[in-house]
């Protein structure tokens, strides 16, 4: 069984995988270890890939030490030298952000030979996009929707810090109504703009959401969209397969 770690800016994501399906999740902002012993009692782990956007890890014993892990047999760290299943062509592709790529390779395996644009909504909104022969054209990245809200409030002097709201105006009539229109109907506008655009350039292209806010997007967008919560880890495992068969 393989363990995956996606190690984000606010939350760890966790996931075990058996023969390519996912059996067990968990997220957390501060996993600790025993977290990671409970789950090698319940489960016989035997291979491990951690991703993270915080930590350069350069060593593997560095992570089984900080999650207490062991006895595993293959263990990955996500970097710019893993191999993978599709062409990267980011010019500086030790940049590129772990999660990015590890959607990217998730979409592919989802949907092999079909375009692709993988929005993934956390702390930052990354739109990435992979066509129809596994090779990355590129992505964008812009603020998340909660970091909009948190900007608005910390940059000015009297704009008070608000969260998403399901229910605002398109319009606003009051200070509040008019943050959480702006925030959440720019953002929206933002994303439609995108799928908008690559749908023209190809009908057959697929928009997937990931990322904590799939769900409002999903809830809120007009265009058709698939939604999948456990893209990343989903890549991860199938970069963690690859690599080992690849070594």
């Amino acid at each position: 069984m393989n363990l995956v770690i996606d190690e984000g800016n606010t939350f760890t994501k966790i996931g075990v995988f058996d023969k390519g399906d996912l059996i067990h999740s968990d997220s957390s902002k501060n996993p600790d270890k025993s977290l990671f012993s409970k789950l090698q009692q319940s489960f016989s782990i035997d291979q491990l890939i951690i991703s993270s956007v915080k930590t350069d890890y350069t060593k593997v014993n560095d992570v089984l030490d900080k999650f207490n892990i062991s006895n595993i047999n293959t263990s990955h760290i996500l970097n710019a030298s893993s191999f993978l299943p599709i062409k990267n062509n980011y010019k500086t592709p030790h940049t590129m952000g772990k999660d990015r790529i590890a959607a990217l390779v998730g979409g592919f395996k989802l949907y092999p030979s079909t375009p692709l644009l993988i929005i993934d909504s956390g702390t930052a909104i990354t739109v990435d996009y992979l066509n129809e022969n596994g090779t990355f054209l590129g992505g964008n990245i812009s603020p998340g929707l909660q970091t909009r809200f948190n900007a608005l409030h910390q940059n000015t002097e009297k704009l008070p810090l608000l969260n998403q709201h399901d229910h605002s105006p398109f319009m606003g009539l009051c200070t509040d109504e008019a943050i959480w229109s702006g925030v959440q109907n720019g953002i929206l506008f933002e994303v439609e703009g995108y799928i908008n655009h690559f749908n023209e350039l190809n009908n057959s292209t697929k928009t997937i959401l990931t990322g904590g806010d799939a769900y409002f997007f999903a809830k809120n967008l007009k265009n058709p969209i698939f939604v999948h919560l456990n893209l990343v880890l989903t890549g991860l495992n199938t970069i963690l397969e690859y690599n080992a068969k690849n070594k």
